[in-house]
């Protein structure tokens, strides 16, 4: 394993514990802290998308261990939010299968495009 590659999975890996922290704080924080608006939810979502994506086209031997630790993330927003965020997920899902049985680079890059797509239109949305 490189010295960048510890980086980037714990830099993932910060980014899942603050989501997750965001969304129990949010679920159980004091009247005075306000839950996080769709646009805050969507830009954290589409920066750790961008981040994974611009990882996994650099270092694509490094990209499922990643992506496995970015599920964790999309996973919680998808079961906290629902709507766009499953289909972000699902996109994440599809990809990872795709890493597991070692497919051609060209369906993976087709798949990280659809990832990418997914995110990129939540933050339009809003």
């Amino acid at each position: 394993m490189s010295k960048y590659s510890s980086g980037i999975s714990t830099k993932l890996a910060g980014i899942a514990m603050l989501l997750l922290a965001s969304t129990i704080l949010a679920a159980c924080g004091s009247p005075s802290a306000p839950p996080p608006t769709d646009s805050q939810k969507s830009d954290v979502a589409k920066k750790s998308v961008d981040d994974f994506v611009a990882a996994a086209k650099k270092k694509p031997k490094e990209a499922a261990q990643n992506l496995t630790i970015l599920m964790e993330s999309l996973d919680a927003y998808a079961n906290e939010f629902e709507g766009p965020y499953i289909e972000l997920r699902d996109a994440a899902k599809e990809l990872l299968s795709l890493y597991q049985s070692s497919a051609a680079k060209d369906k993976i890059d087709a798949q990280l495009e659809v990832l990418q797509q997914k995110a990129n239109s939540l933050a339009s949305a809003n």
